[in-house]
């Protein structure tokens, strides 16, 4: 029996660019909420850390189960999911204390160096959400 996820080139492909996709965006999102551009905390990245959350279990669920006939050849994608996994799993079980540490230090050094930059931008958004037209 052949394995679906790392057989298929194609499927395989996909996999790495989306793996490599989502981590892209976890790490601007996360500099950006740093920074200060995101302002809304919790509620945007829990849904995204649930999904993520999923997305992985259901992966590594299927890759490593222990009903598995055939030994398992431990490819690339195996390597940068098991990464990404233990990645999310710190970052979601510290993710108070992180965010914490986070306005402590937006608050005292990234802000008022960033305000003068930020400012403008969250106004002109704030303006354009109003009037679109």
């Amino acid at each position: 029996m052949s394995d679906v996820l790392i057989d298929n080139k194609d499927f395989y492909n996909f996999e790495l660019k989306f793996l490599n996709f989502i981590t892209f965006i976890t790490k601007a999102s996360f500099v950006l909420f740093i920074i200060g551009i995101f302002q809304n905390k919790i509620d945007y990245i829990s849904k995204f850390n649930f999904v993520i959350k999923v997305i992985l279990a259901l992966f590594l669920i299927y890759r490593f189960n222990s009903y598995r006939k055939e030994k398992i050849r431990f490819s690339e994608l195996d390597r940068k999911v098991c990464y990404s996994a233990g990645i999310y799993i710190i970052t979601i079980s510290f993710f108070d204390l992180i965010n914490n540490y986070i306005d402590t230090i937006r608050n005292q050094i990234i802000l008022p160096i960033t305000k003068p930059i930020t400012e403008p931008i969250t106004d002109w958004f704030k303006l354009f959400l109003k009037n679109p037209n």
